[in-house]
């Protein structure tokens, strides 16, 4: 007999296994150290421009759009494994309590979320209105119901196989909790709080009722929890290998052009094979390329000058380190060990990569801010970035890749 109390508290108890495991990687004192620095600049930022907002500026209108962002992606962590598929349905009828567990979770964990979202408009909010934090209190009790609301309306569309139930439900869920946000924070008439109110309690009644003569789509909900464990392995292997995490890899035929500088010889093996697999994972690549943007984006935006050679130092140290995992990439294929290469060159063909990407990156960073018309300013980053991407990566890389196995 299974006990779903039980077997929802050994589920969890694994969950939370498997992520701390990972994240004592993840949230090492560098990266910490980095969040840390990016936070503080962005609350200083962000707090000179709550001093400059005009009068009449659409804040309300700016929460909404965020906070039903969020309340909209709600899903419901059921933890269930393919194995359920075998052993679970047979005694579905006697999940209930397993469910409720998970949608409660769910909503704990997604609160952390929301939560976040509050602290940061919570500024906005109290800067363009002359309301106290007691208000905003209870406007956050609103959210958080709202946010029970669209769990629940998650999990009951799960029951429904036909296409059209996943878009219209998110474009109407979507659609009221932007009204209700809106409603709520602009101090609108409380009689177009309560309609919005009436319409989401009718929805949810209608759709809860609906899904009793329907069975749970365990194919659907395996597939679900599935993608987001990928999602986080993935964010994992950033930091560290994951054997769970199966490779994935893309041709790119539009870079060929790029290893054709790299000379055939004994000596260049090594250059071509980590250069091959920074071009073709998705990981290395990927992430280069997102981090390049923001970073661009962020020199380009920003007003300080000079502030502006700290953040592409930042981002050079963020990509510096989340490329260093390149290096044990092919540590489990033996074959890779029957080169007839010493050691030494195979870590200086990676170090000299790795600067090079380094330097390749805070060139481009250093483009956004000359395209801003700061020439004197790029070209002293380019400077920094150049020394700097030679001192990490021959200094603190060198250091880290001789402790790995």
């Amino acid at each position: 007999m299974i006990n779903s109390k039980d077997l929802w508290n050994k589920r969890v108890t694994q969950f939370v296994k498997e992520v701390s495991k990972y994240l004592r990687y993840m949230l090492n004192d560098h990266l910490l150290i980095a969040l840390v620095f990016f936070a503080g600049g962005a609350a200083y930022y962000y707090n000179r421009w709550l001093e400059e907002i005009p009068v009449g500026f659409p804040f309300a209108l700016i929460i909404a759009i965020f906070l039903s962002i969020v309340l909209t992606n709600s899903t419901v962590q059921t933890l269930l494994k393919e194995p359920d598929l075998v052993f679970l349905i047979p005694v579905e009828k006697k999940l209930d309590m397993y469910f409720q567990k998970a949608i409660l979770f769910s909503l704990f964990v997604q609160s952390y979320l929301l939560l976040i979202v509050f602290a940061i408009i919570t500024p906005l909010y109290l800067r363009a209105t002359d309301n106290s934090l007691l208000e905003i209190g209870l406007l956050f009790v609103v959210v958080i119901l709202a946010k029970v609301w669209n769990l629940m309306m998650t999990w009951n569309m799960q029951y429904f196989n036909e296409d059209w139930v996943k878009p219209t439900d998110i474009i109407v869920r979507l659609f009221l909790n932007f009204a209700l946000c809106y409603f709520l924070f602009s101090s609108a008439n409380i009689f177009f709080t309560i309609v919005v109110i009436i319409l989401m309690v009718g929805l949810f009644l209608y759709f809860q009722k609906a899904a009793t003569t329907k069975t749970v789509k365990w194919d659907l909900l395996i597939e679900l929890e599935s993608k987001k464990m990928l999602t986080f392995y993935r964010l994992a292997n950033l930091f560290t290998d994951v054997p769970k995490l199966k490779e994935k890899v893309k041709r790119r035929r539009w870079l060929d052009w790029a290893t054709r500088f790299i000379g055939y010889s004994k000596a260049s093996s090594f250059n071509y094979l980590f250069f091959r697999t920074f071009l073709r994972s998705s990981d290395y690549f990927g992430t280069y390329i997102r981090l390049t943007i923001i970073g661009g984006l962020t020199v380009y935006f920003l007003e300080m000058e000079y502030g502006k050679i700290v953040i592409i130092l930042l981002f050079l140290y963020l990509t510096g380190y989340q490329l260093m995992t390149l290096w044990r990439h092919h540590s489990l294929k033996i074959w890779i060990q029957l080169y007839p290469i010493v050691s030494s060159t195979k870590k200086q063909s990676f170090l000299k990569l790795l600067m090079y990407i380094l330097i390749t990156q805070s060139l481009l960073l250093a483009g956004c801010v000359a395209f801003n018309g700061q020439l004197l300013v790029a070209a002293v980053a380019i400077a920094f970035g150049v020394g700097f991407s030679y001192l990490f990566v021959f200094y603190y890389i060198k250091g880290k890749i001789q402790k790995m196995p």
